[in-house]
């Protein structure tokens, strides 16, 4: 497959640093995520399956991403297969599949790469050779749309059931059991649902009669706990990828489970119990991640960061290891009732952008409705001491649509951010305000799933309401578009007959809905009509007792809890947290192995410090390779390996001055996309102290296969910077299907020309460039050109030499050899006593 003919070939390479590539295994498990790279490499639930099952003897874990329009168009036309990226093996050929239900707006995603992957996307159609098709995640609570593609399911934690799951498959391929065997094994793994042992039925009226388990011994499924989150294994190694990510940064969950009660949120619901983790283990796993990764940045995950017992202390020792390191941290969830002046105190010394805050709904009464816990005066005091702690910008989140809302409510939202935006003047700023406003979509196993959602006219009435009443307050607004939650809330609570739509709107084209610039609402609405169903049900009330979708799937939170909380919010009551010991008796605890676990409060242990010595700085000189798979970064994404690489090879690199510190190291003339090299440079400072010849080691300890350090050498500080002693380089271009004599023919036309000008426009200027000028020599040599030019790149050459202006760059093979620089007065050379290196 040709990376060059793709927008971003740094998704589609694998070899990053921290990558496991088994060629041998007993097991090939490909973890699949329907999303792009960029959003998958993000997802910290992939990268602990990746670690755990790569850890297991005779299990390999591989990653595959959705594709790209531009790459699936690429792969259609070769008629390649989706493999995976560590061994490229065909999807088809792996022994699971397992995607992660992340998103409802990703479920043709999966389907086009099963499609991609020459998998029938039917169980039903899928013989015994293709391999187990999986999913777990948080739409795995109601995968009943999906249902009928996948072989089995996985509700909960996924820990230590994925590892038992891929030791399953493994004992059955030793024994030779065909799938109807292997699905009975499984189904007696806790937590993992098999679809084709249920079979929902309907009533005349559209709703379910009932969903029947086909076994006896299996009419429901339980989630899976993971009973301590501090002993579970978690990675410390992570992939590093080569391209900028969502969340480029070392991830740790701190806690997972949330006991607020937000009767609206699905996820604090089904990741019940509280378990947190305990700072000494997050202090060492942070230790080891930024050292194993080279990353500057420290994320604390969980539904509630600041509701972490420890969490004051836990950021103060952070603050106080890696603030003199330059590594910042980020709190990404917090409530307003959490942020403590102490702990302000601690963020606001790391880099600040913006401070996110979710009120949730405009007024009191409604956070009442949806037991959000916190009233305006928390709010606006909240506000005030983040402006007073030099934040500028603080976001706000807010729903629409919520059970009870009324016209009040939403005319609340513009009137609580403008007075939030005020409190900037008593600090002595100029705050600004950004709003941000999703629709409510009923969600499965939470209070509110027998409520109905608000039709896309409505939301874009309220929508346009906020947009005027937040304009004249002079606050920014940002919002979800209508037709996207319209669809979010079909799939959420939807059932099997959606399995035919989603098959008819992946053959209409239907790719990444979540992207706003691929959902396409004119091809959903044709896939529902062709199918014969009528989306707008499924946003409907439903009545209390009426059998839902997934009431045979068992999140641990009673059917009973969740109806008496729908009623507490009609009368706006409240239900307390329960991490104070006051149990609201929602089922999921047994009070022994399934529990709260909190971490005690506790000292902290202190790393010792190495007092910074102010040091005289060396500069460094460095040649090195581009090969294989390497030759598709692009500069920028070159210069982040190498970011990465001093960090993980403990090279002394200084920084730069300023707010935003840099590594000081700079690179000479880029080479394009695709040209692989022997004669890449780079400078870089360094404390003295070390030598060339160590730098030159631990960077080739750490870099990925393809970048290798080839020659190092300690130069005079105020030596010219590379660039500027480029005299001319050597490449050799290579056309596979060229005529030798013909190709020595066109050559020698074409250094008898005295000129030879192209012209290229880049951002609306235009330059001139003399080829024939800038030529240094030129010969043919059977299928290649051998060419030293001092300007222009390969493929200009190769157009002006053949005459044939459709070149691109895949067309041919460019290798650059060598870089020649011009003498430099008063000195023998660049490197050593030779101008050529």
């Amino acid at each position: 497959m040709n990376l060059l003919a793709v927008e971003k070939p740094a998704r589609y390479m694998g070899g990053e640093m921290g990558s496991i590539r088994t060629v041998d295994a007993d097991v090939r498990v490909a973890l699949a995520f329907p999303d792009v790279y960029e959003v998958g490499m993000s997802h910290l639930g992939l990268r602990i399956l990746y670690h755990i099952l790569n850890e297991a003897e005779g299990i390999a874990a591989e990653r595959v991403f959705a594709p790209w329009p531009d790459m699936e168009t690429e792969m259609l036309a070769a008629r390649s297969p989706l493999a995976t990226l560590e061994t490229a093996t065909p999807l088809a050929a792996c022994d699971i599949v397992g995607f992660t239900l992340q998103y409802e707006l990703s479920y043709t995603n999966i389907l086009s790469m099963l499609r991609l992957s020459g998998i029938p996307l039917l169980a039903s159609d899928r013989e015994e050779s293709y391999p187990l098709i999986i999913a777990g995640g948080p739409c795995a609570y109601n995968p009943e749309p999906l249902a009928p593609f996948f072989d089995a399911v996985l509700l909960g934690d996924g820990e230590e059931a994925t590892l038992e799951i891929a030791l399953a498959v493994r004992e059955a391929k030793k024994n030779g059991e065909n799938k109807a065997r292997l699905l009975e094994r499984l189904s007696q793994i806790e937590g993992v649902y098999i679809p084709s042992f249920f079979e929902p039925k309907y009533t005349s009226d559209g709703t379910l009669s009932e969903i029947a388990p086909l076994k006896s011994d299996y009419t429901s499924v339980r989630r899976r706990f993971l009973a301590d989150l501090n002993s579970a294994p978690y990675p410390d190694s992570p992939v590093v990828p080569f391209m900028k990510t969502i969340h480029d940064r070392v991830a740790v969950e701190i806690a997972r489970g949330c006991t607020r009660g937000c009767r609206f949120c699905q996820a604090g619901y089904v990741y019940r119990p509280l378990r947190e983790r305990s700072p000494e283990t997050i202090l060492n796993v942070i230790e080891k991640s930024l050292k194993a990764t080279g990353y500057d940045e420290i994320s604390l995950l969980s539904l509630s960061t600041g509701d972490y017992s420890c969490i004051t202390p836990l950021v103060t020792e952070l603050m106080a290891r890696y603030a003199e390191d330059r590594v910042a941290v980020s709190l990404p969830s917090l409530r307003v009732g959490s942020l403590s002046d102490e702990l302000i105190d601690e963020i606001k010394k790391v880099r600040k952008t913006g401070f996110t805050l979710a009120p949730e709904a405009g007024s009191d009464r409604l956070r009442r409705v949806i037991n959000k816990g916190i009233c305006e005066a928390d709010l606006v005091t909240g506000a005030a001491a983040i402006y007073h702690a030099g934040w500028r910008l603080i976001k706000l989140y807010f729903m629409i649509g919520l059970p009870g809302e009324t016209a009040d409510d939403i005319a609340q939202i513009a009137i609580l951010a403008r007075q939030v935006k005020d409190q900037a003047k008593g600090s002595g700023v100029s705050g600004d305000v950004n709003v941000a406003v999703s629709t409510f979509v009923p969600k499965a196993h939470t209070p509110f799933q027998w409520e109905p959602q608000i039709s896309s006219q409505e939301t874009t009435d309220l929508q346009y309401q906020l947009h005027c009443d937040l304009k004249k307050r002079k606050l920014k607004f940002k919002w979800q578009d209508a037709p996207l939650s319209f669809m979010e809330g079909v799939f959420a609570r939807g059932d099997r007959r959606l399995a035919p739509v989603l098959i008819r709107a992946v053959e209409l084209g239907c790719r990444f809905d979540g992207w706003r610039e691929h959902f396409s609402l004119q091809r959903w609405q044709q896939a529902f009509v062709d199918c014969g169903v009528e989306p707008e049900w499924y946003l409907r009330r439903r009545a209390s007792d009426e059998i839902l979708p997934w009431d045979h799937l068992d999140c641990g939170v009673t059917k009973k809890f969740l109806l008496d909380e729908r009623e507490k919010a009609l009368a706006e009551a409240a239900t307390k947290d329960c991490r104070d010991g006051s149990c609201s008796a929602c089922g999921v605890c047994d009070f022994t192995v399934v529990t709260n676990r909190i971490s005690p409060p506790a000292e902290l242990p202190q790393r010792q410090n190495i007092t910074a010595v102010e040091s005289t700085a060396a500069r460094m000189r460095l040649r090195f390779s581009k090969t294989g798979v390497m030759r598709y970064l692009s500069h920028l994404e070159l210069i982040t390996v190498f970011t990465r690489a001093v960090s993980r090879g403990d090279v002394p690199i200084l920084f730069s001055l300023g707010f935003h510190p840099h590594p000081r190291f700079s690179f000479g003339t880029a080479t394009s996309v695709g040209v692989e090299s022997q004669a890449e440079y780079m400078d870089m400072i360094v404390a003295a102290g070390i030598t060339a010849p160590e730098v030159q080691e631990r960077l080739n300890a750490v870099l990925p296969e393809g970048l290798r350090i080839l020659d190092s050498e300690e130069i005079d500080a105020k030596s010219p910077s590379i660039s500027t002693l480029i005299d001319a380089t050597r490449y050799r271009i290579t056309l596979a299907g060229a005529d030798p004599n013909e190709l020595m023919k066109q050559c020698e036309q074409f250094l008898a020309q005295s000129t030879f000008v192209i012209r290229r426009t880049k951002k609306g200027q235009t330059q001139a460039v003399d080829l024939r000028g800038e030529t240094v020599s030129l010969r043919a040599d059977g299928h290649t050109i051998e060419l030293v030019a001092k300007r222009g790149k390969p493929v200009e050459y190769a157009r002006a030499i053949t005459g044939i202006e459709s070149l691109q760059g895949d067309d041919i093979q460019v290798q650059k050899l060598e870089v020649i620089f011009a003498p430099i007065p008063d000195q023998s050379a660049v490197f050593g006593s030779s101008t050529y290196w």
